[in-house]
């Protein structure tokens, strides 16, 4: 078997394994809301959704499985008091009241980086680079309500994966392009080369009432204020975010999830028992500062393609999602500013996620 071959096996085998997690896994209760069971996410983002045409460039595919745990009591003491990084919590709000809830994850992600140009085949120097990036998540979630409605989220990621063409970058977008009659892209041998990527962030998220103008047209709204700061040979970076929600009944969660970067949202959510619609709009903005992105830095410990790339990045971000039993389906609209230098202009991005609690 080839290096390509095992691969492709892994990557299958990564995706059948998480979906099969939830079989595995204890038994939800047979009753009660979703605040006590287990969630499994599916989601895809690409270009496509945003520009209703098959542009093929920059980020043009991200496709996620993930799993998120029901709430846990059997974690280690060492690990539910590890919080937040030493002196996060001097900058950020941290929650003092509200019995922690604690939830283990795992997912299972990959994405696509491609130039304008993917017709050719020669190298193009000007444009961004291809690159395929394919990894597992492991996550810590932390969660806290206050008696006042005030709620906190911290989460922590571990990244651990392949960057290049064992990513298998080519073969997924080749593949289905020929599935779906779309050209081929043929420039897919001037990659960035094989690493292995590992990266850990932690992003503290604070949903809050106050900050919220109160009920608009007799709607109800809210505020999701969030920072983040990720550490690894595939990104280093630190941003602030924030989401503004209005719907006729809010359901207690943090928003829709994300592929690239994995920023704001959550995996889990939880509906008052009420009837009628959980849904809601929302609309956000992230700012990123970008010290090391291996999609435009190139390899890190070896010659590699690469063009300079941005160190401020920001997303404003769009969408709605609809809650429904023990389902939300969302759809978010991104505009990304430029990420390298000399990049033509913005991108644009859509995100489709379904989410299932069990």
């Amino acid at each position: 078997m080839t290096v390509f071959s095992a691969a492709r096996a892994v990557l299958a085998g990564a995706a059948f394994g998480i979906a099969a997690l939830p079989a595995l896994a204890d038994p939800a209760p047979a009753a009660g809301d979703t605040d006590q069971k287990a969630f499994v996410t599916m989601q895809v983002e690409n270009d496509l959704f945003a520009n209703l045409s098959n542009t093929d460039r920059h980020y043009t595919n991200g496709l996620r499985l993930a799993w998120l745990s029901a709430p846990r009591d059997d974690l280690p003491k060492w690990l539910t008091d590890f919080s937040a990084p030493p002196l996060y919590s001097l900058l950020f709000p941290t929650p003092l009241s509200g019995k922690p809830v604690h939830r283990v994850g795992v997912a299972f992600g990959h994405a696509i980086f491609t130039p304008d140009d993917t017709a050719s085949a020669a190298y193009l120097p000007n444009e961004r680079p291809y690159a395929a990036w394919a990894h597992l998540t492991f996550s810590l979630q932390s969660y806290r309500r206050s008696d006042t409605g005030e709620a906190w989220q911290d989460n922590w990621k571990l990244d651990i994966g392949v960057v290049g063409p064992a990513a298998q970058g080519e073969w997924v977008q080749n593949d289905w392009h020929k599935v779906i009659g779309a050209d081929k892209a043929n420039g897919w041998h001037n990659q960035i080369r094989d690493e292995i990527g590992v990266n850990l962030s932690f992003e503290r998220a604070w949903r809050s009432k106050t900050l919220a103008p109160g009920p608009l047209l007799g709607w109800q709204t809210d505020v999701i204020p969030y920072t983040v700061v990720s550490l690894g040979n595939v990104q280093t970076y630190a941003g602030i975010g924030g989401t503004f929600r209005i719907g006729p009944h809010l359901p207690d969660e943090f928003g829709p999830t994300r592929i690239y970067p994995g920023t704001g949202g959550s995996e889990w959510f939880e509906t008052d028992g009420s009837s009628g619609c959980h849904c809601y709009l929302f609309a956000g903005v992230e700012g990123r500062a970008v010290a090391r992105d291996i999609f435009l830095d190139g390899n890190t410990f070896r010659d590699s393609v690469s063009i300079d790339k941005e160190n401020f990045v920001y997303d404003l971000k769009a969408g709605f999602a609809i809650v429904h039993g023990h389902a939300r389906l969302s759809f978010t609209h991104v505009f990304r500013s430029k990420e390298y230098k000399g990049q033509p202009k913005p991108d644009q991005f859509g995100s489709i996620a379904l989410t299932v609690a069990y």
